[in-house]
């Protein structure tokens, strides 16, 4: 088909509402794209023409629909606001797509493949503050040499954004660039999505963008030297789904950078994200994440192990967010357990000085940090049990104790009973059975021996009702 031909073929398909189909039933991968002659080939500028009306065509409401081309020239349509909706499924454009700063009713980019001319920074698809309804670009290809990103939304504003099995890659920078992207809807990255990035900006970066849900089921994101996913700010109004076969490859400081990151509820399952070259350091960095349902899919156990062992350091916020959902769905018993986990990681990692370390690890040992307070009650009657042990021990044959000038038999051996009413005075630190008035110690060693353990005693007492009357009002307990 002569190129005029294939022109007038393309006029007279945006007229009657139908698709100019040049790849009929003829593969339409990669490979095959880049082997298209002149009957596959359409210039950018005609494209650029029909979507700016320029062309004395009445264009149906379909607009323009093209299949299997062959595109040359980056396709410009910056600064354009038209009323064409656009439809490029199964093309090649080596030079890419320029949308910056346009508005289109609609843009379908299924299935294509976009490269950038060789030594430019633009990047493949270069859609920054375009405006659309709905973009999809389900199964499209898009690979670049730019820091810019591979496909970039910098300040877009989307009604719906669908790149399902789309597969993007940059080896100069983010695969994926979406930072302050605005979609009312939803995005979604799934069905074998893949984006494969360099750098600190993240293989997939939607930082401080607002969204209406974000869904990466099945998706795979790849970066030797940064965050797979970097969305620190993000806002979502309903859900964030990373499962259901997600993984995440990176480095840096996590794999997934989810700090001060807000979302209606969230499902997360780490099971398939990992460290690059299994080197050092978190898969996960949430300080600042809130989100309002309980985080599924994985249970409260695997939540806390992520907490503790796979984020950079401990911070108290998402122990405290975790402790919200559990306490606003009525789960006291698991707010307990978050708050104690939480204890237990500021001990571990965070900065205390010595003497706090101390004192938290003695408050756990006894309290359970404020939060199991019976401890103290049991710690309480272990001493006491101690005390009359160690009374009817040594207060018998030992001589340990004997009978005051104020009993019937004064010097005469203290019975039984009477030593053990001496014990439960040595553990009782406020109530007395006034058996210590019958019979004291001795001066033999054994006296001696069970008058310096008294007092160390009736120490341990007091301390022991102290922390339990501590821990059940919460005054010791400290996030």
């Amino acid at each position: 088909m002569a190129a005029n031909g294939l022109e007038q073929s393309l006029l007279d398909a945006v007229r009657d509402g139908e698709m100019l189909d040049l790849a009929g039933d003829g593969p339409a991968d990669e490979a095959a794209m880049r082997s298209w002659d002149d009957a596959h080939t359409v210039s950018a500028a005609l494209i650029r023409d029909l979507v700016r009306g320029r062309r004395d065509i009445a264009a149906d409401p379909h607009g323009l629909r093209l299949r299997g081309a062959r595109i040359t020239g980056r396709v410009d349509l910056a600064n354009i606001t038209s009323g064409l909706r656009v439809e490029l499924v199964d093309c090649f454009v080596p030079d890419g797509l320029n949308l910056c700063d346009s508005q289109l009713p609609g843009l379908v980019l299924d299935g294509s493949c976009f490269g950038h001319s060789a030594g430019s920074h633009d990047p493949p698809v270069d859609a920054a503050r375009f405006t659309a309804p709905t973009m999809t670009m389900r199964g499209a290809v898009a690979n670049a040499d730019t820091p810019f990103g591979a496909v970039r939304f910098f300040g877009a504003h989307l009604g719906l954004l669908d790149c399902d099995g789309a597969r993007l890659g940059n080896t100069s920078g983010p695969a994926l660039h979406a930072e302050f992207l605005r979609v009312d809807h939803s995005v979604y990255l799934r069905d074998g999505f893949r984006a494969t990035g360099v750098g600190e900006q993240g293989a997939v970066r939607f930082a401080y963008a607002h969204l209406g849900r974000l869904a990466c089921d099945g998706a795979r994101l790849e970066n030797t030297s940064g965050p797979a996913l970097h969305a620190d700010g993000l806002r979502v109004d309903r859900a964030v789904f990373l499962r259901a076969g997600f993984r995440a490859t990176g480095a840096g400081d996590s794999v997934l950078a989810l700090n001060g990151v807000s979302v209606g509820s969230l499902w997360l399952d780490t099971s398939g994200v990992t460290r690059s070259g299994q080197a050092a350091g978190a898969l996960v960095g949430i300080d600042g994440l809130t989100y309002a349902d309980l985080p599924a899919p994985v249970g409260l156990s695997r939540w806390l192990e992520l907490l503790r062992v796979h984020t950079p350091g401990y911070s108290a916020q998402p122990y405290q967010q975790l402790a919200a959902v559990h306490r606003a769905a009525g789960h006291d018993s698991e707010v307990r357990d978050i708050l104690t986990a939480q204890r237990r990681d500021q001990i571990d990692r965070g900065r205390l000085r010595r003497r706090d370390r101390a004192w938290a690890r003695f408050t756990g040992l006894a309290l359970g940090f404020g939060y199991q307070p019976w401890r103290a009650l049991l710690l309480l009657f272990a001493v006491l049990a101690g005390s009359v042990a160690l009374a009817v021990v040594l207060g018998g044959p030992g001589g340990g104790l004997e009978h005051t000038a104020r009993a019937s038999t004064p010097t005469a051996p203290c019975s039984v009973v009477e030593r053990v009413g001496v014990g439960l005075d040595l553990g009782l630190p406020v109530v007395k059975t006034g058996a210590q008035d019958l019979c004291a110690p001795t001066g033999t060693r054994a006296g001696q021996n069970l008058t310096v353990a008294g007092w160390l005693l009736q120490l341990a007492a007091w301390a022991f009702a102290t922390l339990f009357i501590a821990g059940f009002t919460g005054a010791v307990r400290k996030t």
